[in-house]
């Protein structure tokens, strides 16, 4: 009777831990908790209960309760492997791996077979930056890792941070064979390869989220950061138009977009994302510094003064800061403000060789020679590899007098420079005075070439010609000349501020 009864439990607890597994695979956790509790009054099936229990409280968010019924479950059976994967996942959710590890180890121990815990295994050790052990861990399981998102991100971040990029760019691949992955996913999985260098495949991920839709702020700032990656400076800045479509007031998306715009000479674009942006934030120092500098380029100096100088007042400690305030100071003419804070900014940085020229360039525009060849010398020594202080180095002797020297130094520059127009033109007038016509010519009309819209190199070349006996062609260079003498002025007004030594 006893032994019947015995059974009829037996066979009752079993049928209601089925019932429960399936439940919980339906999602109907409050059932598979009825069902795994009438289980856990049989003391044949009550470790297996807890175990199931554990599980059902995991899913609940319950991890203190959770814990508790797992390690009654492993006291009473400790071949429960099932309970011990479980544990170790709860644990990972509470982020102790320390205790979560060893379970993961010792289910693998009892069961090398197991696919869950060798994949929750290497996703561990690569969580805790064991990129060498997750991999060693997931080779047996590959298949099983490639056939998940989260897998496919252990496996990515495991051959990027060990340095098999090939084998990570392949998994891009395999990615796009998932069905229905959520594109918060595929974006995260993009991004991490983009990151890495992964670019092109990168970029066809977040492309084949896009085409699939709908497209997303997210989405279109992520696309535009991988073109940019990539050196797709085009759809870049397309891309952080169609982000701002969704999200005008979006800050980044207008700052990327702007120092983007600027790097590829497309200054008005650069100008009206800074316009926006310092709409929204009127006070933030950055974006001043921004739309201060893309105006001075324009030569807006009347518009980039004011933004500059609250700039570098919002960030009086930013060399930066402080170094375009002086180039504007110099577009206005103001030499003897500019050179007060260069020499600030010196004493802070008397290595710097862009502030020794930048200081050595105002000093020669006040005719302070000496001084500015002193700093000229100091910025080439600290970095030979410039231009514009042996450009500025030249015209200081010229102006001393010294035309072979200037010549000499002019010709050295131009055969490291050859597109260098300023040097052409004033090369070619230096071989002129000194009757060199032949040369000169040659100089003059590389200038004009470089720098069509150049008054000086026009009327210089229409000069040399009359010395030729080239009439004809000389009246018609110099009435050139004079036609473009307005845009000349404002070229040379925007010659005066750059400080740019690669200029």
């Amino acid at each position: 009777m006893f032994l019947c009864a015995a059974v009829a439990q037996a066979i009752d607890s079993r049928q209601a831990l089925e019932k429960a597994a399936s439940l919980i695979q339906q999602g109907k956790l409050d059932e598979a908790d009825h069902q795994a509790q009438v289980a856990l009054s049989d003391p044949q099936a009550r470790a297996v209960a807890c175990s199931v229990l554990g599980s059902i409280r995991l899913k609940q968010n319950r991890l203190q309760d959770g814990a508790r019924l797992l390690k009654e479950a492993i006291r009473l059976d400790p071949r429960l492997v099932g309970a011990h994967l479980t544990l170790a996942e709860l644990y990972s959710a509470q982020g102790k791996p320390e205790l979560a590890l060893p379970l993961y180890r010792h289910v693998l121990t009892s069961d090398p077979s197991n696919e869950a815990a060798r994949v929750a295994l290497a996703r561990s050790e690569a969580a805790n930056g064991n990129y060498k052990q997750s991999l060693a861990v997931a080779q047996p399981a590959l298949r099983a890792l490639k056939q998940s998102p989260d897998g496919l991100l252990v496996l990515a971040t495991d051959y990027l941070k060990t340095g098999d990029h090939e084998a990570a760019a392949s998994l891009a691949h395999d990615w796009m064979q998932l069905p229905d992955v959520p594109p918060e996913w595929s974006m995260k999985f993009a991004l991490l390869l983009a990151r890495e260098g992964v670019v092109p495949e990168a970029i066809d991920i977040l492309e084949e989220i896009k085409q699939k839709g709908p497209l997303t702020y997210e989405l279109a700032f992520n696309l535009a950061g991988a073109y940019v990656l990539g050196k797709h400076w085009a759809l870049a800045l397309n891309s952080y138009d169609q982000a701002l479509s969704l999200n005008p007031q979006a800050l980044p998306a207008l700052r990327q977009g702007a120092a983007i715009a600027e790097q590829q000479g497309q200054l008005e674009r650069s100008l009206s994302y800074w316009i926006r942006a310092k709409k929204i934030e009127p006070e933030d120092p950055e974006i001043l510094e921004g739309y201060g500098r893309v105006c001075l380029k324009m030569d807006l100096l009347e518009d980039a003064e004011p933004a500059l100088t609250r700039a570098a007042a919002l960030r009086p400690n930013d060399a930066s800061y402080q170094y375009t305030l002086a180039a504007t100071k110099v577009g206005k003419k103001q030499f003897e403000t500019a050179q007060g804070m260069l020499e600030a900014l010196l004493k802070q940085k008397p290595n710097s060789a862009q502030l020794q020229y930048a200081l050595g360039s105002v000093l020669y525009l006040q005719g302070k020679l000496e001084e500015a060849a002193q700093h000229l010398r100091e910025s080439l020594r600290l970095q030979p590899d410039q231009l514009a202080p042996y450009y500025y180095s030249a015209l200081i002797e010229r102006e001393q007098g010294r035309d072979q020297e200037a010549i000499r130094m002019l010709q050295e520059l131009l055969r490291r420079y050859p597109d260098h127009a300023p040097s052409c033109e004033v090369l070619g007038g230096l071989l002129m005075n000194a009757q060199r016509y032949s040369e000169a010519e040659g100089s003059l009309e590389n200038a004009v070439r470089l720098n069509p819209s150049s008054v000086k190199a026009n009327y210089q070349l229409g000069l040399l010609l009359t010395r030729m006996g080239k009439k004809d062609e000389a009246e018609k260079r110099l009435e050139f000349a004079k036609s473009l003498r307005s845009q000349d002025e404002a070229n040379s007004r925007l010659q005066l501020r750059l400080l740019d030594p690669d200029q």
